[in-house]
């Protein structure tokens, strides 16, 4: 069973899952501000940790962007990767 990790962070939370049964390696499922997910374009992290950093780092820079956003896709040159935006259920 894959488990994945969801932590506290800033004002929302960062979730991490591992690539499959018994990996070493970690992807970031979404990134959750506001009760808004960003979820990024799929990569392969050497650990939980190295993964829990990148997510803190798309973090971050949504938030310094927030008007920069606005429904859909947008792209963090930074570490070129796409953000898929999935608006809060109500």
């Amino acid at each position: 069973m894959n488990i994945g990790i969801i932590e506290p962070y800033s004002s929302g939370f960062l979730e991490v899952m591992p690539e499959g049964e018994g990996s070493d390696y970690w992807q970031i499922a979404a990134v959750h501000i506001n009760g808004e997910a960003f979820c990024p374009t799929p990569r392969l992290y050497h650990s939980q940790k190295v993964a829990l950093a990148k997510a803190a780092k798309i973090y971050d820079w949504i938030t310094d962007h927030e008007s920069e956003i606005s429904g859909g896709t947008c792209y963090y040159s930074g570490l070129k990767l796409t953000l898929w935006y999935q608006p809060k259920v109500f």
